[in-house]
């Protein structure tokens, strides 16, 4: 699912679906004041303006019968900041219409406020008016707020535009699913591989989804749960056209459960298996009966919200959150820390941390990655590390530990930054466990009570390992001597280097290749530390030397 390029031209606006709270159908648009790369239109924090756009692309209405221009009307659903942050009085959410000589119209706004509710979907019907339908018809929504991160939300679902409407039509031949299905192993939404065969019994939950009856009529249905293997193949039927009982109300909300599973097939390797819940409701494309010949449009199929389903990673990770940031949160104090609590069932040995640093901005920021075996105590791993940029399609950053840590029970991981900027944290709103995150901005540590969601910061670990040592020397680089007065002598194979100083900047030493690699020359920089970044053959690594005068 995503936003269909075939009929929406996006300009910042992005997909979701978390952030909305009793939506019409699965998946929405986000808007805010960060474009779909997660970047903020503007670095000062107080700037408003315009936002994200969503637009139509260009239809032909020149030919509607003059009978029937009356009847065109085009319907969506709003709501204002959902899980997201609420938009301020002066902040809007604008429709507009191209006019036949090419200007856009403003025709309809609404603007934020206290009195406005976060949990209300509300569907508005605005009629097309004849001298506005023209050939090259669109019509396109955009946000105006806070330009400084994703703040000011709005969302949009079910825009539907045709024609024989009124302005009472608000009733649709759909039975829709709302919201992916939620499947955790205990308090997970991933789990490592290699500790699931011995902890899984018993710990699964329920899958869960809900779905609402967009017809002003009752409807019979039933609904399947199924788990999938990455490749589709059927690992565990749960639910099998099993009927809803009592038979769905008109308009009604029901919450869809399955049946109970202690247990699922364990697969061979580390993958992502994938619980899919499917409705069937005998919905099918949009008819109309005109006379005595039934008109069926198959751009309008009502069978497409019909299925949803969510992956579930068993790799090497433990993680609270089910693999997408719909939102950002973090601290922006000098030497502020921010700390995610995990509870392993058995020794193992922490080998790497991801963290979703969201905001492309952040680039090249230097902070501590730190590993706790509790705040009250001095850290069991401390390294400088820099942020890198995502690679095409990577969604999270992955920092690899030089050393493997060995944690059992409970365990932090995070980081401690060295800037007063707002450093964003991917959060993942759906699966709230914002208890277990804890921040110290001075004054000791504290439990998190003001951001409801789960960080996407993720402990990878490992059964075997030594702590202390290195988890896998064969693909490793090294990098010597450190300290170092000059020279620096980087072996092994890598892609790329970059060298940053200690505020985050790059600098360039003189470099000669080697056999083995090659060697940096620090003769003219000034005296410090420096983080050298390696893209290696094992993912980006990070080595801190101390160059000495």
């Amino acid at each position: 699912m995503g936003i269909q390029s075939s009929r929406w031209i996006p300009k910042g606006a992005s997909y979701t679906e978390n952030i909305g709270n009793k939506a019409p159908s699965i998946g929405m648009v986000l808007f805010n004041g960060v474009d779909e790369a997660g970047k903020s239109y503007s670095l000062q924090e107080k700037d408003q303006g315009e936002g994200d756009y969503l637009s139509s692309i260009p239809l032909d209405l020149s030919g509607i019968p003059a009978a029937q221009q009356a009847t065109v009307y085009l319907s969506f659903y709003w709501q204002a900041g959902g899980k997201a942050e609420v938009p301020d009085s002066n902040d809007r959410l604008t429709l507009q219409i191209l006019t036949p000589s090419g200007t856009w119209l403003n025709v309809w706004e609404k603007r934020g406020g206290t009195t406005v509710d976060r949990n209300r979907f509300i569907q508005e019907t605005l009629a097309i008016r004849p001298e506005w339908q023209h050939s090259n018809f669109q019509f396109r929504f955009f946000s105006n707020g806070r330009q400084s991160g994703p703040f000011d939300s709005w969302l949009l679902d079910y825009i539907y535009l045709n024609v024989r409407r009124s302005s009472t039509d608000l009733s649709y031949p759909d039975r829709a699913l709302t919201q992916k299905t939620t499947v955790r192993l205990g308090d997970f939404g991933a789990y490592p591989w290699e500790l699931l065969q011995k902890n899984q019994k018993g710990k699964w939950s329920t899958a869960k989804s809900e779905f609402q009856n967009l017809e002003n009529r009752f409807k019979a249905m039933e609904y399947s749960v199924t788990l999938r293997d990455s490749s589709g193949v059927i690992m565990l039927p749960i639910n099998s056209t099993t009927p809803f009982n009592p038979v769905p109300n008109a308009l009604e909300r029901r919450t869809i459960v399955s049946r109970s599973f202690t247990e699922i097939p364990l697969p061979t390797k580390p993958t992502e298996v994938v619980f899919e819940m499917a409705l069937i409701t005998g919905d099918g494309f949009l008819t109309e009966v005109n006379g005595s010949d039934t008109v069926r449009y198959s751009q309008v199929d009502f069978r497409s919200n019909d299925r949803v389903s969510s992956r579930f990673a068993i790799r090497d990770y433990f993680a609270y959150d089910q693999g997408e940031a719909d939102y950002t949160a973090g601290i922006n104090q000098r030497s502020g820390q921010l700390a995610v609590e995990y509870t392993t069932p058995e020794p193992v040995f922490l080998k790497g941390i991801s963290i979703d640093f969201s905001n492309a901005r952040q680039v090249n920021q230097v902070l501590d990655l730190v590993v706790w075996s509790a705040l009250d105590k001095k850290p069991l791993y401390s390294k400088e590390v820099v942020i890198p940029a995502k690679g095409l399609g990577q969604k999270i950053h992955y920092f690899p530990l030089e050393e493997a840590v060995a944690v059992s029970g409970t365990f932090f991981v995070g980081f401690t930054q060295f800037t007063t900027e707002f450093l964003q944290v991917g959060l993942d709103k759906g699966n709230d466990f914002s208890g277990r995150i804890f921040y110290n901005v001075g004054g000791g540590w504290l439990q998190n009570k003001d951001v409801t969601g789960s960080l996407l910061i993720r402990p990878h670990v490992s059964l075997t390992g030594k702590a202390g040592g290195s988890i896998d020397t064969s693909t490793s680089l090294r990098i010597y001597p450190n300290p170092t007065v000059n020279e620096v002598q980087v072996e092994g194979e890598f892609s790329s280097l970059q060298v940053l100083d200690s505020f985050g900047r790059e600098v360039f030493p003189s470099r000669v290749p080697f056999a083995k690699g090659e060697i940096l020359n620090f003769k003219d920089q000034h005296p410090g530390l420096y983080l050298i970044y390696v893209q290696g053959s094992t993912g980006p690594q990070s080595y801190r030397i101390l160059v000495k005068k």
